[in-house]
């Protein structure tokens, strides 16, 4: 497993053009946001609640990165390889997911730290939200694994470019889904993506007791889709 951790996280630093995307991308929308909020006299983007929901709605493109190295290795002879291993499939699955976790920590802490250039006021928190955010990263993480389990490389980025789409409107990012109500709002609140923005922002304003309500949506989305990836990856070992 921490062979296979190792070379995830190598096969990761070769292609830093998508990682400078998936950090970029979400700074540029924390960036142009807080310049909008700045420049109107009305509260539309406020930091407090901005600066968190952008740092869950970062940890999206995890999944993307996830799924396409799968993806590939699937396509390859390299899954064959590893297969040859003593290892079981959960073994193999966290030797993917392991060198995730490091990257999701710095997309969050890239959008705290630029968030203090448009207001957010540090404090102990931010640490807090940052260890809140953990487990947004391992179901974003398990989201990619399950796509790239089931997709192949071409078909795993634009899966995931869905996702993210999703991720965004669904987790209430950069406005309230209370406005929406309704089905809308209900539905929502069955996924993971509203609780994970919540939980974040919950730590920051240090509504201690609203995090755990939220973390256990997380939780159990993450851990259900992980068992689904171990299965369906223990499935693709057999057939090869």
């Amino acid at each position: 497993m921490l062979a296979l951790a190792g070379r995830t996280g190598k096969e990761l630093l070769r292609d830093p053009v998508t990682l400078v995307f998936g950090v970029g991308l979400p700074l540029f929308l924390l960036i142009l946001m807080s310049v909008i909020q700045n420049n109107v006299s009305v509260e539309i983007f406020a930091i407090g609640q901005l600066a968190p929901g952008m740092a869950a709605f970062s940890l999206s493109f995890v999944s993307m990165f996830a799924a396409i190295l799968l993806a590939k290795d699937k396509s390859t002879s390299f899954l064959l390889r590893v297969f040859a291993s003593p290892a079981l499939p959960r073994e193999y699955i966290l030797g993917y997911a392991l060198p995730m976790l490091p990257i999701g920590a710095a997309q969050c802490a890239v959008c705290f730290l630029t968030a203090f250039c448009f207001g957010l006021a540090p404090s102990w928190n931010i640490l807090l939200a940052m260890l809140v955010l953990l487990p947004t990263a391992a179901l974003y993480i398990a989201f990619g694994l399950l796509f790239g389990v089931l997709l192949t490389d071409k078909q795993a980025a634009p899966v995931n470019s869905i996702l993210v789409n999703v991720a965004a409107l669904l987790g209430g990012t950069w406005f309230d889904l209370t406005l929406i109500g309704g089905t809308f709002e209900k539905i929502c609140n069955l996924l993971p993506f509203v609780h994970a923005t919540e939980s974040a922002r919950a730590a920051l304003a240090g509504n201690y007791a609203a995090i755990l309500p939220h973390l256990a949506w997380v939780f159990g989305w993450a851990a259900l889709l992980f068992v689904a990836a171990v299965l369906l990856f223990k499935k693709k070992m057999r057939e090869n």
